[in-house]
């Protein structure tokens, strides 16, 4: 399982942006000038441990309507507590590809939006190796822009890392977030998604 904030984890950071358009050559952005304007908070689907279906729709804080899906299995909605071991802050509402369910989680937007931030704590089991990724696709499913976080875990355990996808044009349809250990899919959970849609 995941062990919490006394695990020392090195984070080696890369960026792979799949275009020209990217936003770190037009903008320079990154998550420290984030500006989110929406939000899409896990709490409103059910209480703790609550099982969820293999694909759902869900509602932004704004009202804008959200489809998250996974390959298979259910997701699950958990809270972080003190006797949880994860990394997030006490009290925030997760999103879980469930035990076993290795993912990717897929969610796709009714408009496109400008990107998001949040972050994502990945269930290491038998390597210290490994790797977290975000990428965008457009409205015709065209890969646009791809952040990935590739990490060193000292103990086999993942803290929570940050994510954080930005658009300048405005073109995110689609988001799959993955985990991923040896390059195979393992589970993880995130936090509350934050959105910039203007």
């Amino acid at each position: 399982m995941i062990i919490g904030s006394d695990v020392k984890t090195q984070y080696l950071t890369t960026a792979n942006n799949m275009t020209s358009n990217s936003i770190k050559a037009e903008g320079e952005e990154n998550r420290d000038y984030f500006q989110a304007d929406d939000v899409i908070d896990w709490q409103v689907l059910g209480k703790a441990l609550t099982s969820l279906p293999t694909t759902m729709l869900v509602k932004s804080r704004q009202g804008r309507e959200v489809l998250v899906s996974i390959a298979a299995g259910h997701l699950l909605r958990i809270d972080q507590t003190s006797s949880e071991p994860l990394d997030f802050c006490i009290g925030d509402a997760l999103l879980c590809t469930g035990h076993g369910n290795p993912g990717p989680m897929t969610i796709v937007f009714e408009q496109p939006i400008y990107g998001v931030n949040m972050r994502i704590q990945p269930d290491v089991v038998n390597d210290p190796d490994y790797s977290v990724s975000i990428e965008a696709f457009d409205r015709l499913d065209t890969s646009i822009n791809k952040v990935k976080h590739s990490a060193l875990s000292q103990k086999l355990d993942a803290g929570a890392i940050p994510l954080t996808l930005l658009d300048v044009k405005g073109r995110v349809k689609k988001l799959v977030i993955s985990a991923k250990e040896q390059g195979i899919h393992i589970p993880f959970s995130i936090n509350a998604m934050e959105l910039k849609t203007v």
